[in-house]
């Protein structure tokens, strides 16, 4: 609880400064660090993120949910994977970084670019989304998946 308060204050925060510098507090801008959370089979015992990581499919609404990691301190972003994970009887593994300007070197057949969008949460004012059509294949979804996983280059933060 008090995690998702400190981060609401802190959204609120950015938001206003941004406004003021005239920009809109839900885009996400080339540089910003993006994270993807991690859990039970999402990462090898070698350390490399599997495929699965990034896998959109019409349980999680088809789209990408990700962190906007350089917005707030990573103890916030920790608590809220962890909280995650209990909620899914999962193990939480950490994250996968990777920066937003690494979404334009993905391209898929018959799309504009991939995105990414905040979309605030009752639980994390900075969540984002890469939001797909839900009428695509599974091809479609495997490569965006794969271009996610190879193009963006993420870097895996793990925890113990």
């Amino acid at each position: 609880m008090l995690c998702s308060i400190e981060l609401w204050l802190r959204f609120a925060c950015y938001s206003i400064g941004a406004l003021c510098q005239g920009h809109w507090p839900l885009t996400i801008r080339d540089g910003d660090v993006l994270a993807r959370q991690l859990f039970s089979g999402h990462v090898r015992p070698n350390g490399k993120i599997e495929l699965s990581a990034f896998i959109a499919s019409a349980s999680n609404g088809f789209g990408i949910s990700l962190d906007r990691w350089s917005k707030a301190p990573e103890r916030l972003f920790k608590a809220l994977g962890m909280k995650a994970a209990k909620r899914r009887s999962q193990n939480f593994k950490g994250f996968a970084l990777f920066d937003a300007l690494g979404l334009k070197s993905i391209h898929v057949k018959d799309e504009s670019e991939i995105r990414a969008l905040g979309v605030p949460t009752r639980r994390n004012p900075f969540h984002a989304d890469i939001q797909l059509p839900p009428d695509r294949e599974k091809s479609f979804y495997l490569l965006v998946a794969t271009g996610l996983r190879d193009k963006t280059k993420p870097q895996a933060l793990l925890y113990k």
